[in-house]
């Protein structure tokens, strides 16, 4: 696991402030195309979903025009208000809200699936035991976490930490299934985009 002691994270309501949200790193209007591929695949269209960190919230946006019912929350009450402005009368069965992963408020056992494209990889492994624990109190019984994350292939210095296929199974193998880690990219505005590991994780308790 590659750990930097000089990565700089933005304060994030700031920096939905300020910068152009079509231009951030992240900024992806189509549905995860590995997301896409695991749920077709699983044949899932129905249940409670939640968009963790979901920034512009197109990917919620896009989990709801599949049928889900879909939370998208985000610690940045700024890209909140603007998420619930743009998409909450246009999909009635989508919903936004300020919530810190690490200290979440979210009901026991809510959610069916979760799906991380962009939280766990910036959490410093401090921080991590409690990213783990409210994931499996928030999640159902046999509910999936659907986890993107920087990989140890990705050679660009600054950004999130990376991850090997051998730290995903240490750091949730304990009350988790390791159903399937992919290598892939993570779909964005970068150029070239980053490597990125994609894992289905099971919930067993």
């Amino acid at each position: 696991m590659t750990e930097s002691t000089n990565r700089k994270l933005p304060t994030w309501d700031d920096y939905y402030k300020n910068e152009k949200i079509e231009k951030m790193p992240w900024y992806n209007e189509e549905l995860d195309y590995d997301l896409e591929e695991k749920l077709n695949a699983m044949q899932l269209h129905n249940g409670i979903f939640l968009d963790l960190g979901t920034g512009p919230g197109t990917q919620a946006m896009q989990l709801a025009k599949k049928g889900f019912d879909v939370i998208g929350s985000d610690i940045s009450e700024t890209v909140i208000k603007r998420n619930k402005i743009i998409y909450e009368n246009k999909y009635k069965n989508i919903k936004f809200v300020v919530d810190n992963i690490l200290d979440s408020y979210f009901k026991d056992n809510y959610f069916d699936y979760i799906f991380d494209r962009g939280c766990f990889h910036v959490f410093s492994e401090e921080d991590r035991p409690k990213y783990y624990n409210q994931i499996k109190r928030i999640l159902k019984q046999n509910g999936i976490l659907f986890l993107k994350c920087f990989s140890i292939d990705e050679p660009m210095k600054d950004g999130p930490y990376r991850f090997s296929h051998n730290d995903i199974h240490n750091i949730f193998s304990k009350n988790f299934q390791i159903n399937d880690i992919k290598k892939t990219v993570y779909q964005g505005t970068l150029d070239p985009l980053p490597k990125a590991l994609f894992s289905v994780i099971k919930l067993i308790k």
